[in-house]
């Protein structure tokens, strides 16, 4: 049995809508063509605001290294200025003391000094 013999049909010939299916072939194409070049466009973006993104994490984590630091070098600040101001109260406490015995002492010599004269 002899196979059927096929109609070829082409695609100008094919009418869809008010265009030939030749035409929306073609648009379709270039459409995919474009959509390709925004896919690419758009993983270029994707990649360098990866890398920025990457890089925003680098500098946080620089941030809060130096912070950790300042954080520990304001303890220790903190710490030596408490230290400080013991002692200067320990200075200002014997110098208080100092000076009472100094002026305990002026005292004796200016009476002492009184007296002989009276």
């Amino acid at each position: 049995m002899p196979s059927p013999k096929r109609t070829k049909i082409q695609a100008a010939d094919v009418e869809v809508g008010s265009r030939t299916l030749d035409a929306v072939l073609l648009d379709l194409a270039e459409r995919s063509v474009l959509a390709e070049e925004r896919s690419v466009r758009a993983e270029e973006r994707s990649a360098r605001a990866e890398e920025r993104s990457a890089l925003a994490e680098e500098r946080s984590a620089r941030a809060e290294e130096r912070s950790a630091r300042a954080e520990e070098r304001s303890e220790v600040a903190l710490q030596i200025i408490a230290a400080l101001t013991k002692d200067i109260h320990t200075i200002a406490e014997k110098l208080h003391v100092f000076v009472g015995r100094t002026e305990e002492r002026l005292s004796a010599i200016e009476s002492q000094q009184a007296s002989p004269a009276e």
